[in-house]
């Protein structure tokens, strides 16, 4: 068996889980199709990721792909 620590490949984030639990919760599903919330769900989720991320090359490649993503849907 193969263990990968998964930590050390993590980015730093100004975001802690407490305040990222609350962003979590600001998105509002009722107007999204259910066909859709999944994606809106990782929509928000790379949203939230890009805001917080300290690498500033790092966010700007997960803003770059939000918007990648959105033009196939």
């Amino acid at each position: 068996m193969k263990v990968k620590n998964v930590q050390k490949d993590a980015l730093e984030s100004s975001i802690t889980v407490g305040e990222f639990g609350n962003a979590m919760k600001q998105l509002n599903l009722e107007s999204v199709p259910k066909e859709k919330a999944a994606a809106a769900i990782k929509d928000h989720l790379m949203k939230i990721m890009g805001d917080t991320i300290k690498d500033k090359q790092k966010a700007q490649e997960i803003h770059i792909s939000r918007i990648l993503r959105r033009k196939q849907y």
